[in-house]
């Protein structure tokens, strides 16, 4: 049923809760589990990176990103799925993980939601809901409250 299982995290520990439900389905369907993550401009520099140009401030948070996702990959390699990662290009999250699941022909697309509501909910939007109407694929959501 599910060849391919998209997991988009934003570099938080909440976002990481997908990951247990989505092994889980990927061990069950041996299934290709695809972590991604949708690049994000950095933060202001911190001591020793102020000679860096903005090109090479974003390769390095672009580095520090792919490194995240390789150390979380390379927990569970080995398990009877396979595991791939990318960095998403700069840009709207729900873009981007739209764009990324239907290019590598997702089957389903598992994501945690960080549970926001009323007003951060209505400044910030919400990734899973907008997803859900728009996505290539079926969205499973963890809720914050179900797993962890």
């Amino acid at each position: 049923m599910f060849r391919k299982i998209l997991v988009p995290l934003d570099g938080s520990e909440e976002s990481e809760r997908a990951l247990e439900p989505a092994r889980e389905l990927a061990r069950a369907f041996q299934a290709e589990l695809r972590l991604v993550t949708v690049e994000e401009m950095p933060e202001e520099p911190v001591s020793g990176e102020w000679e860096l140009t903005l090109g090479g401030f974003i390769e390095r948070k672009r580095q520090e990103t792919q490194e995240n996702l390789n150390r979380l990959a390379e927990t569970w390699r080995g398990e009877s799925y396979s595991i791939t990662t990318a960095v998403l290009p700069l840009g709207s999250p729900v873009t981007r993980i739209r764009a990324e699941a239907r290019e590598c022909k997702a089957d389903l697309i598992v994501l945690f939601s960080h549970g926001r509501s009323g007003l951060s909910r209505v400044l910030l939007g919400s990734v899973a809901e907008r997803l859900t109407r728009n996505a290539p694929c079926p969205v499973m959501i963890i809720h914050h409250q179900d797993w962890g």
